[in-house]
């Protein structure tokens, strides 16, 4: 693999060389002692790999790192300093390796193999998109629609969370909502190691590069098939037919996260909610207006009071479409359920008005 080495001290390359030559797949393609060079000249040099001291005069190897990646996403990083407080910097720019000098030969011997086992073992032909369903029970699942295995919770969390951003979030808002209650160290310490267990999950489906981190800020690279962005195109309309009905029925099968604890979730979970209430309603009432009685209606109005299993506008909506379509038998059952769920949960009962529309389709 092609190697290219920076340190602004020229003893600390010739160590480095001397070090790297022993294995025989290890190419040097180029040395520098100014970083700005070896940036220059990186498509001539074609590197795989950057050994890259961190503290140099002209620019940090941290910036140059970052400025690397940018310019080819696949580089491997590997840090080598003498110095230990960067090591969670190298760690968000997902480096491979981080060496102490004076780097042990044992020690770069793990980093050779780490090296060869990442860039020879060749990643998936193909990245399909992965499927993530967010209302009701969440699951993300693979290209072949079997369930993501997760090392922990949070690291599923994270996944979401960034998946729903949609976009780069800085590391203190991710600190804020994923740990709200960790201090700021301990809630830092938490994220890069949730981090680190997320790219390795993706990793192992063949995106090697994502969760991308820059300006203090990770954002989630993974092309992702949602019911989420579904129901939003079709929220994007203004006139709802019998099929968009039906689609928001089959989709919306549950609150949003609803059986995950994300309390940054809660308000996008009331906003779908509200959104979805107001849109069947108007719906529902449209059609029993018109006296038109689609196959959507019942599933329809079902919906709603699971949503709010104690609204009388449903309530009596539903009655209506009992008493409209003649089923006296179901327009009964339902009344008295719904009188016992009034008593039994909130201790009272139906409005008159709700009784008096009852009482008006049973004499019919």
């Amino acid at each position: 693999m092609r190697v290219i080495l920076v340190d602004d001290e020229p003893i600390a390359l010739e160590v480095l060389k001397i070090m790297l030559s022993p294995y025989e797949d290890m190419e040097i393609a180029g040395i520098y002692t100014d970083p700005l060079e070896a940036l220059k000249s990186i498509d001539e040099t074609k590197p795989e790999v950057v050994f890259l001291d961190i503290e140099m005069g002209s620019m940090s190897g941290l910036e140059l790192a970052s400025v690397f990646l940018n310019n080819q996403s696949n580089l491997e990083i590997v840090f080598v300093t003498a110095y230990s407080q960067y090591a969670i910097d190298a760690f968000e720019l997902n480096a491979i390796d981080y060496l102490q000098k004076p780097v042990q030969e044992n020690r770069m011997k793990k980093t050779i193999e780490r090296l060869r086992n990442k860039i020879r073992t060749p990643a998936p032909a193909t990245k399909a998109k992965l499927s993530l369903r967010c209302f009701g029970d969440l699951q993300i699942l693979d290209s072949f629609n079997k369930p993501l295995t997760w090392r922990t919770q949070k690291a599923k969390e994270l996944f979401v969370y960034l998946w729903y951003k949609g976009d780069a979030v800085s590391k203190d808002l991710i600190m804020d909502d994923i740990f709200p209650d960790k201090n700021l160290e301990k809630a830092g310490t938490l994220l890069h190691t949730t981090v680190y267990q997320l790219r390795k999950n993706l990793e192992k489906l063949g995106y090697s590069k994502g969760i991308e981190y820059s300006n203090d800020s990770y954002l989630l690279n993974v092309p992702i098939k949602s019911d989420n962005s579904e129901l939003n195109f079709i929220l994007q309309g203004k006139d709802y037919g019998e099929e968009d009905i039906d689609k928001i029925l089959k989709i919306y099968n549950g609150d949003f996260l609803e059986k995950e604890e994300y309390l940054w979730a809660m308000g996008k979970r009331q906003e779908y909610s509200q959104q979805i209430s107001e849109l069947l309603e108007r719906y529902a009432a449209k059609c029993l207006r018109q006296d038109e009685f689609p196959q959507t209606i019942k599933p329809l109005l079902e919906k709603l009071l699971k949503l709010d299993p104690y609204n009388e506008n449903t309530a009596k909506m539903k009655i209506i479409y009992y008493g409209k379509t003649g089923n006296r038998t179901e327009l009964e059952r339902f009344y008295r359920a719904f009188e016992k769920i009034l008593l039994e949960d909130l201790d009272i009962c139906p409005e008159e008005a709700t009784t008096a529309l009852y009482r008006k389709y049973m004499r019919k």
